[in-house]
């Protein structure tokens, strides 16, 4: 699979986050979700739904910040597994997904039960995560 075909299934991936619960990924004011986009060097952007900027994903021998990035570091971690994904065809855990919480019910992304089945039911059509052994 070439690395188009994984970017146009790790973008079917934001919209389907973007449809659910919270709707991480996805702005009402702009009408947009979030995106990953390739240059010409192969390499992964991030173009963010709220500020509409456009994040380098990889890393840098600078530090770098993620200007205009406007999630928290746990979607921050599912984007560079989506870039993995992208980039090396390293297939994501499925626990990215609506991640449960280890010390009580619920999840980290604050999904009701019903949300994060729907959006992990959604998402696991994509062939995109590891399947169980």
């Amino acid at each position: 699979m070439s690395k188009q075909q994984r970017l146009e299934q790790a973008n079917e991936f934001i919209k389907v986050v973007g449809s659910h619960g919270r709707r991480f990924f996805y702005n009402k004011t702009h009408d947009r979700y979030a995106r990953l986009e390739l240059d010409a060097r192969g390499r992964v952007w991030f173009i963010d739904d709220y500020s509409g900027k456009r994040v380098y994903t990889h890393e840098t021998t600078f530090t770098s910040k993620w200007r205009g990035f406007t999630h928290g570091g746990t979607l921050k971690d599912l984007v560079k597994a989506l870039r993995e994904y992208v980039v090396h065809g390293k297939p994501l855990h499925p626990g990215y997904v609506a991640p449960e919480r280890s010390w009580s019910e619920g999840n980290i992304w604050g999904y009701g039960p019903e949300e994060a089945r729907k959006v992990r039911q959604e998402a696991y059509k994509i062939p995109m995560f590891k399947q169980a052994a």
